[in-house]
């Protein structure tokens, strides 16, 4: 049998159509035109940048509105109108269906690529949504109607960046039964906004003779005017309700004598006297329709049936009955809210529950049939039907969450299911996980995800068809991306391995190919196996160029680099990620989360190179986005960038409190890790006691013993795990504690080495030489430092040399020129450069080193045995090799070597052989 979700995704351009949200109603009767419509324009526009119109249901806003409208197109004007109803009540909707007017466009990204991008946050969606309006090539009028509705506590925020954040020619016109939460008082000052409200909205006695006409008015003459002016008080929608009960009144001044104006006073009287002036089947087909938020011919035969619907709706449109079009073919309609609202009170009186319910289930079946989706599922739920709407929201979840971003309204749907026990499709709950996980709710969306897991293998049979594979395959990989955002290493990478051993070799989905491969890169570099991480990541470089996706491909770049970054190779790092990303921008622009990721990588390559400067531009760049988009590991890498430009004062380009947002919004191990940057930073800048308040509050030393116990998974993972080995020595270092540093050293740099973590080894040399400084035994330090400079010099790792500069000051001071040896001009050349960050005085002598190993030289004679070994390491004979060959033991065989490397001044094999050559030693 097909499946049903693949029917309906052909529906994904024509979904949730919604009538009556982004023009004004279409009046039956003729807007009345009072005195205040001509003193909020003038001949070019709004006579201020903002209109604010509050005042009380019935108040003719709307009505108002549309007439300001009508006169600003009439002028040539650009205006944009959205209405809001009781669905609309956060900011989220407000923003999402501005951008989709403004836009005129859909999301249609993969799920996977979308759910790795993530919700935007407010403010960047405000921001964009800002950044639309003052790029817009004209002037624009934006109508927002019935803002009451949105009950979100941020709406002010966002009201007044509308108001101060765009352009002058950007306008505003808004409408609420409650006070708006605008900044008046700011925007009073500055002129902006103009006010209006029942006293300016009321009719005077005036407009109600104009509104009764002719006729009306000689019946109950100028003082029955007069008297319906101050019974309502000229309130307008008791005007309009005055003039039908008048109009159809045997004896309008008996019927006015009973008329006051209250609000009890109208629904007696609508009652009495307009209701009871409809036959007893119209009178039934109004308290059926006053179920239907919005409706037409077609739907009230479908929900309500009879014979007669066309004869009963003409009926009121022709009575004038606070019926409303909604478009200009007048096809829609909807009742005015004041009377649905009387209707609805009179149909839980007259009209049982079912038969309430059974109009709102036909209601429900017609909008289905007609895609309508919001009103069909909306409509199944008000009846009360999960039955109704679970198959509903299986139809329409790809295209209605994905591609329509109505991600909150289905987590609602969904809830509402879950709460009646309710247990809906597979398809369907798949999204719902999805909306969870991209909305950043994790933890929820991992229950949930594990739950859907369980019921998908209690489901599983050899006789599943292609579309249940293809189902449960995606809830497979959806399960791995969200361990992996939350930072589940291990069960993102078994999950990853496991999807793609399944794949098989003709799998071409492509998008989630790429994400398993980047998942297990991220975590082969997490555990520093670097060669395995680069195999996964070019195969996720390949199948990112089959998506065609400017976003897949800057994702994968930044997962590249990062492990560069942890080998150490920055040069060739930097390079690589600054091309990825200015392609990047030009494709997407600089609004694009992805470029504020791979900005992040960037910074910390640069900051590596000792290229401050351009750090702290991509700083700036890459932080706007840091807490809303992103993965750990790149934000991490823009935070220990960031901490390694801080000096710890308090007017910082970056802040520390911007950084601990960034962390804060991330899974824990993030917070752990800007600990150890800042624990080793403040060391850096002489705040030991600081240093130490901050590993206490973090909690350091348990978490290393919560690490050597495996008590953890963050702490398990072994880079967090170096990472906190060397916040703990350069604390042992900074109180003194040489031997336990010593012994962390050792252990550090033999994993270091096997793990060819470059920068690690230079880093721990460098601690090695603070210890050799300590002890003053600079021959020891000197060599520490020339070890460190060989393993650097390639790659442009210069930072650890910047911040160890009073240990180059002290070493260089007490060492003599001819100590000092270098096997290549690059060696020397990067070595001069780092001394240039000296003091004058030990510029000098540094320059004098570098001077004195400009020729390559002995220091000391070779002994023919020597020459012997030289001879033979060159032929690729190994230690115990050489020992047979020259028939000696192996620890006479590394004595020989030592002496050997210490007159090349060098301290490996291969060195040995390059300065050999060089002085021609050996051919």
């Amino acid at each position: 049998m097909p499946n049903k979700a693949a029917q309906f995704r052909r529906t994904a351009e024509h979904i949730d159509q919604q009538i009556g949200r982004n023009e004004p109603p279409n009046f039956l009767f003729q807007s009345l035109r009072i005195p205040v419509l001509s003193n909020i324009q003038t001949p070019s526009g709004l006579r201020a940048k903002c209109l604010s119109a509050v005042a009380p249901v019935g108040y003719g806003k709307t009505v108002l509105m549309s007439m300001l409208l009508a006169d600003l197109r009439h002028a040539g004007k650009q205006c944009l109108w959205l209405s809001l109803d009781e669905r609309d009540n956060t900011v989220e909707s407000l923003i999402n269906e501005l951008g989709s007017i403004l836009r005129g466009d859909k999301n249609q990204a993969h799920p996977t690529q979308a759910l790795f991008h993530g919700h935007e946050p407010r403010d960047t969606s405000i921001d964009k949504l800002l950044s639309i309006l003052n790029s817009h090539p004209l002037a624009i009028t934006l109508f927002i109607d019935n803002l009451h509705f949105c009950r979100d506590e941020s709406l002010g925020l966002f009201l007044d960046q509308l108001l101060f954040k765009t352009r002058a020619n950007v306008q505003l016109v808004l409408s609420s039964t409650e006070d708006l939460p605008l900044d008046y008082p700011r925007a009073q000052l500055e002129g902006l906004v103009q006010q209006i409200g029942p006293k300016e909205l009321s009719f005077s006695q005036e407009n109600v003779t104009s509104l009764f006409g002719d006729s009306l008015t000689s019946q109950i003459g100028e003082q029955g005017v007069a008297e319906v002016t101050r019974k309502t008080e000229g309130w307008p929608a008791a005007v309009r309700m005055a003039q039908i009960i008048l109009s159809q009144a045997e004896q309008p001044l008996s019927a006015l004598a009973a008329f006051s104006g209250s609000d009890e006073s109208l629904a007696q009287l609508l009652n009495r006297q307009v209701l009871s002036g409809f036959s007893a089947e119209l009178r039934q087909f109004l308290l059926a329709v006053s179920q239907l938020r919005t409706f037409n011919m077609e739907l009230c035969s479908a929900a309500i049936g009879g014979d007669h619907v066309a004869e009963h709706l003409n009926d009121l449109i022709e009575r004038n009955v606070f019926v409303i079009p909604l478009d200009r073919n007048r096809s829609w309609y909807r009742l005015h809210g004041l009377f649905r609202d009387h209707l609805l009170r009179e149909a839980s009186l007259h009209l049982n529950k079912q038969e309430r319910q059974d109009i709102q289930l036909r209601a429900s079946a017609w909008c289905q049939r007609n895609q309508y989706w919001r009103d069909a599922i909306n409509y199944a739920l008000d009846a009360e039907s999960s039955s109704t709407a679970m198959p509903i929201l299986e139809q329409i979840a790809p295209s209605f969450v994905r591609d329509r971003g109505a991600v909150l309204q289905y987590i609602r749907w969904i809830e509402i299911l879950h709460d009646e026990g309710k247990q809906v499709s597979l398809e369907a709950e798949y999204w719902f996980v999805w909306a969870l996980a991209f909305h950043r709710r994790y933890e929820y969306a991992r229950k949930q995800i594990n739950n859907l897991y369980q019921r998908m293998q209690g489901q599983q049979n050899k006789n599943n068809s292609a579309s249940e594979t293809e189902l449960h395959r995606r809830i497979a990989i959806l399960r791995t991306s969200i361990d992996s955002l939350s930072d589940q290493l291990e069960d993102a990478y078994l999950g990853a391995k496991q999807w793609l051993d399944s794949a098989g070799a003709d799998c071409n989905d492509s998008f989630n190919l790429t994400a398993a491969n980047c998942i297990i890169g991220c975590y082969f570099m997490n555990t520093f196996h670097f060669s395995d991480a680069r195999q996964h990541l070019q195969a996720a470089k390949e199948t990112a160029y089959q998506t065609n996706s400017s976003y897949v491909d800057g994702w994968v770049h930044a997962y590249t680099a990062l492990v560069g970054i942890h080998e150490g190779n920055y040069a060739n790092s930097y390079t690589e990620i600054v091309s990825a990303l200015t392609t990047t921008r030009g494709a997407l622009g600089d609004e694009s989360g992805i470029c504020g990721t791979m900005a992040l990588v960037a910074a910390r390559c640069a900051v590596g190179m000792g290229l401050d400067q351009d750090a702290h531009q991509l700083l700036a760049f890459g932080m706007k986005t840091a807490r809303t988009h992103g993965f750990l590991e790149a934000a991490a890498s823009g935070l220990e960038a960031a901490v390694l430009l801080w000096q710890g004062h308090g007017d910082e380009t970056i802040p520390l409190s911007s950084m601990w947002e960034v962390a804060n919004a991330y899974p824990t191990r993030l917070s752990l890790m800007l600990s150890c940057f800042l624990i080793k930073r403040l060391i850096v800048l002489g705040h030991i006691d600081e240093a130490c308040a901050e590993a206490e509050r973090a909690g350091l030393q348990r978490a290393v013993e919560s690490s050597n116990q495996r008590g953890t998974k963050a702490t398990a993972i072994p880079l967090l795990a170096t990472l906190i080995n060397s916040a703990l020595i350069d604390l042992d270092l900074a109180l003194g504690r040489l031997k336990p540093a010593n012994t962390l050293i050792g252990q550090d740099l033999k994993r270091a080495k096997k793990q060819s973590c470059n920068a690690r080894q230079v880093e721990l040399e460098l601690n090695s030489a603070v210890i050799a400084t300590q002890n003053q035994d600079y021959t020891l330090a000197v060599r520490h430092i020339t070890r460190a400079l060989r393993i650097a010099a390639s790659r442009r790792i210069l930072r650890p040399f910047i911040d160890q500069v009073d240990v180059l000051h002290a070493v260089i001071s007490a060492s003599k020129a001819s100590a000092w040896g270098f096997v290549s001009d690059q060696e020397r050349q990067f070595f001069a450069e780092i001394c240039r960050l000296l003091p004058s005085d030990d510029a000098d002598d540094a320059s004098e080193i570098a001077t004195e190993n400009e020729q390559p030289r002995l220091l000391g004679k070779l002994t023919a045995r020597e020459l012997e070994l030289l001879g033979f390491i060159g032929a690729g004979l190994s230690n115990q090799q050489l020992a047979d060959r020259i028939d000696v033991s192996l620890t006479t065989v590394k004595w020989h070597l030592q002496n050997l490397y210490g007159k090349l001044g060098v301290s490996s094999r291969t060195a040995a052989l390059a300065k050999a050559r060089n002085l021609n030693v050996i051919p």
